[in-house]
């Protein structure tokens, strides 16, 4: 069938071919399928005088003019039917109309559609000017009829992809009429509910599968999908065939079918798995955690070396400091201004043993995490202050390049040393068997465009495996004998609970950064 605004659009050329041709016809007809015995007027001039209303039909054996045009597949201009012996007879004179011109109108396939003519009740030898113009007005016939035909296409490819879909959909998808019956499921549908598509097409849903204490609610829920036409989900229980109950989310999708009969789609998705999926993830949210204190634990193990150096220089000081204002006060006289200075001196020195010890609580504390505005270049400061001397036993050559236009980051500052404090001494293992080149270790922080704050950890060590790129992040995978491989996938797990983001990438020459970006306080509030 032609649609009707394709219908509308050569009704409107048939008028205009009418008028400026000054005839009274002008007509589209199409032969007719299946057996193609006739032919039917789809469009017709709204002139005085036309004798063709839309819709007439016309047998093929008759001997009209719009006949022989479609059975020769060629043009034809009678001028005169009157005083010409072959038309004589033609059908159309007995209507008043004595001229035509006519031309074929074929499918983009070649297969002939029908013609598009006008006529005339007086001789007319048509000029070449009308001929021309009926010539165009027969092109943009078949270019409708090519664009119908590629439409027809893609619906049709449409209809097939929609039926893939529905059939290969992962809910229970079923089509109910009107009175709540079943008209369509999909194999889903069997899967969940034990019902073949001859056991449950025809028959009442809610008699179907709802459990008997729930059929009220079930009819609510389908009066409301027709009666509003809103689409709704909601959670529930139903009944599979052999009595047990299933646990299932459902939507109802209203939709109104072409025949203006209204139909409904109700969607099924069975909850068991979903809600173990549930249980699975709480459980791995909790082995998360329990990886982040491990992993915190097992690092200060690593850092006693550094904790060491950090700590001897001020208990140094003290006790250097302590046996100097002791000498002074025995003295004769007593230096009373050297004491002053010596006490003020073991005063700095017990504060500065003081700062590396609240750092290192706080940082291998098991607190809940603390969201606050977080200076990213000061936290990246501290870390490398309390790694001091792990990166001189590691014989690295420490530079830093920390932006001075980032803003403070919304973050637990505990949670990111920790990330920067992974990344830096995963940087210097990486180092441990490089001996043909300096062992450079970068720390950067610089300023995203998405209103973010980056750091990076840059390393000359041996790099990692391409191919293994997706699996640094994952809990228990480590390129290294002794690790544990914890501390890459607890650092992306706590980067993930800022809204950031960490990767690794290969440098251009040796070794390997490591990054992660978070979000500014600024973006945050936004």
């Amino acid at each position: 069938a032609i649609p009707s605004d394709v219908l509308r659009k050569w009704q409107r050329i048939a008028d205009l071919l009418a008028n400026i041709v000054h005839v009274p016809s002008a007509v589209v007809c199409k032969l007719e399928p299946p057996h193609y015995t006739h032919y039917k007027i789809l469009a017709s001039s709204d002139s005085e005088g036309n004798p063709f209303p839309v819709n007439d039909t016309f047998s093929m054996d008759i001997g009209t003019f719009c006949e022989t045009v479609i059975k020769s597949r060629e043009p034809l201009l009678v001028v005169n039917a009157l005083e010409d012996d072959q038309w004589k007879q033609a059908p159309e004179i007995q209507v008043g109309m004595v001229s035509y011109l006519g031309l074929p109108v074929v499918w983009p396939d070649g297969r002939m559609f029908g013609t598009i003519c006008v006529l005339d009740d007086k001789a007319n030898r048509y000029s070449d000017h009308y001929q021309e113009l009926l010539l165009h007005c027969r092109d943009v016939l078949q270019a409708d009829l090519q664009t119908l035909v590629r439409f027809g296409d893609e619906l049709e490819d449409q209809k097939a992809h929609l039926s893939e879909l529905f059939a290969r959909v992962p809910e229970a998808v079923i089509m109910i009429d009107r009175d709540f019956r079943i008209r369509r499921i999909n194999p889903e549908f069997t899967n969940i509910f034990g019902y073949t598509a001859e056991e449950a097409i025809g028959h009442g849903i809610k008699e179907l599968i709802a459990p008997d204490d729930l059929l009220e609610e079930a009819e609510g829920f389908l009066h409301r999908m027709f009666e509003t036409g809103e689409t709704f989900a909601v959670e529930t229980i139903r009944r599979r065939k052999n009595g047990t109950r299933v646990p299932v989310s459902l939507i109802c999708v209203p939709v109104p079918s072409h025949g203006g009969e209204q139909v409904g789609y109700v969607i099924y998705r069975n909850m068991t798995d979903t809600k173990r999926l549930e249980d699975e993830q709480r459980r791995y949210h909790e082995i998360q955690l329990e990886l982040a204190h491990a992993n915190r634990t097992a690092t200060l193990g690593q850092l006693s070396a550094s904790i060491a150096h950090e700590l001897n220089q001020p208990l140094t000081g003290i006790i250097t400091n302590c046996s100097a204002c002791l000498r002074m006060l025995t003295r004769d006289p007593q230096d009373l201004d050297g004491a002053r200075e010596a006490v003020r001196r073991t005063m700095r020195d017990s504060d500065r043993a003081s700062q590396v010890i609240a750092r290192l609580r706080a940082l291998f504390s098991n607190k809940e995490p603390a969201f606050e505005p977080v200076d990213l270049n000061e936290a990246a400061r501290e870390v490398v202050g309390l790694s001091l001397g792990e990166i001189q036993n590691a014989k690295a050559i420490l530079r830093t390049e920390l932006a001075d236009d980032i803003t403070c980051v919304a973050a637990d500052r505990v949670q990111l040393q920790q990330v920067i404090l992974n990344l830096l001494r995963n940087a210097l293992d990486a180092m441990t068997a490089v001996v043909d080149r300096p062992r450079v270790l970068l720390i950067s922080t610089a300023r995203e465009e998405n209103d973010s704050v980056r750091l990076s950890v840059k390393d000359a060590g041996i790099g990692f495996d391409p191919h293994t790129m997706n699996k640094l992040f994952d809990a228990f995978y480590s390129t290294k004998n002794t690790g544990m491989g914890v501390g890459l996938a607890v650092s992306r797990t706590i980067i993930d609970s800022h809204h950031g983001h960490l990767w690794a990438a290969l440098n251009d020459g040796p070794g390997s950064t490591f990054s992660f970006s978070v979000p500014s306080v600024r973006r945050q509030h936004s």
